[in-house]
């Protein structure tokens, strides 16, 4: 949804992958630490939606404190993930969706800020699936700012409002996605291994 409600982001988005990648060739996870923006967008979709708003619930095994606080044994804890994302002491203006906070002056990723994320829970027990879903992030993002444009609809302006519960889900909205160019690139990338094109070879007569 933040592509089409923010075109300028979309716009930065397909020029850096446009720089890096050019347009013979697909993004792939070599190309990373080359896409900085593209991964601080993830990063801020990450932080902005907080779409996991609590983690799964917890048990303390015995009594203990936090910071003063009495917990005691058998209590089910949840982490504020949402709270944490939009903490004003740690962001700056956090209401505000904005991919470049997670830039440094140098342009570079901001690896200090990007810890701050909380999204895949805390400590031993936090989420094993973790660096898999940042890789098929990149790669999904990534693929889709080289191949794809998407607007809102004109009449149905999109909105990042949600239904609240254990996860946050978009309101419904209507885009329309474009290709940026043809389908070349992705038939030869989905085409299955070993099936390449076979050329007759010219028949010889005696």
């Amino acid at each position: 949804m933040p592509l089409p409600r923010y075109p300028r982001v979309q716009v930065r988005l397909q020029q850096e992958v446009d720089k890096v990648v050019g347009r013979s060739r697909l993004p792939s996870i070599e190309d990373q630490l080359q896409l900085p923006y593209i991964m601080s967008f993830i990063y801020e979709v990450l932080r902005y939606t907080s779409f996991m708003p609590l983690t799964i619930p917890h048990s303390t095994t015995t009594d203990t404190s936090i910071m003063g606080y009495t917990v005691p044994k058998n209590t089910v804890v949840f982490i504020n993930q949402w709270s944490i994302n939009h903490d004003p002491t740690v962001w700056s203006h956090p209401e505000s969706f904005d991919p470049e906070r997670f830039l440094d002056p140098n342009g570079a990723l901001n690896k200090n800020l990007t810890t701050n994320v909380l999204i895949f829970s805390l400590g031993k027990r936090r989420c094993i699936g973790e660096q898999l879903s940042k890789v098929q992030l990149f790669l999904f993002t990534a693929l889709i700012g080289h191949q794809c444009h998407i607007t809102a609809d004109p009449a149905r302006p999109v909105t990042l409002d949600y239904h609240y519960g254990l996860t946050l889900k978009p309101h419904p909205f209507s885009i329309a996605v474009s290709l940026r160019e043809d389908m070349r690139l992705l038939d030869v990338a989905t085409r299955p291994a070993g099936a390449e094109e076979v050329q007759a070879e010219p028949s010889s007569h005696s």
